[in-house]
């Protein structure tokens, strides 16, 4: 009997030994991360010296100057996509100009869930293997001088750690898995393939969809989203053709905003894009 009793006491110390250890040993997020403003990260993403971003090197007119000139060579949307898929997503077809660099072959969209906030803080503060902001750009050819306007640039040069930290919880927190919101095939491969698109809203209820557009949309689009000619710059473009034909970057609009215009970003559940998506499919209401 005390032969159990004791056994039984060395294995309740072993439990309550490794329970304590395991708690002590528990990883924690870096408080800078915890305060991050993923909302804010979303905006850099699309174009971090814009006036939405309140860009923490603003003063600085010859960088911003530059960033303006060689835009595409800075944004993280241009080489990774708005659906963070880079060359196996959307932009399977969006090749090089001498004003633009090779999309990433980098599946962004994975790669995030695999890493710890501060493991991508430090890949994007990372200064090996990074385009030098004072490399000239003015230079770059995608057939014949690639290599060094084809990187990353050194955003330890660009950003503040504030500005990375927000970054990181818009990948971390905020990003929409676009997988959720519609499916898609790719036939070819970069950078002359093709996406199409279906089932767009998925499991989304349309009904609720256009309630969330009368609230939230209808009073600058209008009750057909065709009130404002144009969208996206392309002649004829309506609100519904735009979430059809371009569901990768809608979503990324809808929920951060468009900068440069009146539209600001929404408080935007992945239920609620499903929602609004379903109900675009809807060619009668939301017409071409």
């Amino acid at each position: 009997m005390l032969k159990k009793y004791l056994s039984f006491v060395f294995l309740l110390g072993m439990f309550l030994f490794i329970s304590c250890k395991d708690k002590s040993t528990e990883p924690t997020e870096p408080t800078d991360y915890t305060n991050a403003d993923g909302i804010l990260g979303g905006i850099l993403y699309d174009s971090f010296w814009a006036t939405e971003a309140n860009y923490s090197k603003a003063s600085d007119q010859n960088l911003v100057n530059k960033l303006k000139t060689y835009s595409d060579f800075f944004r993280c949307k241009q080489c990774h996509g708005w659906d963070l898929l880079g060359t196996n997503g959307a932009y399977i077809n969006r090749g090089p100009k001498t004003n633009r660099p090779n999309i990433s072959s980098v599946n962004l969209s994975t790669i995030v869930k695999t890493k710890t906030p501060q493991e991508l803080f430090d890949a994007i503060k990372k200064t090996t293997g990074r385009r030098d902001i004072n490399y000239d750009l003015s230079t770059y050819n995608p057939s014949t001088n690639a290599s060094i306007g084809d990187q990353m640039p050194n955003f330890s040069q660009l950003l503040s750690d504030k500005e990375i930290w927000a970054l990181v919880k818009f990948l971390k927190n905020e990003v929409i898995n676009v997988s959720d919101l519609y499916d898609f095939q790719l036939t070819g491969t970069y950078p002359t393939g093709k996406i199409s698109y279906s089932n767009i809203g998925k499991d989304g209820n349309a009904a609720n969809g256009k309630t969330y557009f009368t609230q939230k949309c209808q009073v600058c689009h209008g009750p057909d989203g065709k009130m404002i000619p144009n969208l996206d710059k392309t002649p004829g473009m309506t609100l519904g053709k735009f979430i059809r034909t371009k569901p990768n970057e809608a979503q990324h609009k809808v929920k951060f905003g468009l900068l440069g215009t009146p539209m600001t970003s929404f408080k935007t559940s992945l239920q609620d894009m499903k929602n609004l998506y379903k109900a675009a499919t809807d060619t009668l209401t939301f017409p071409n």
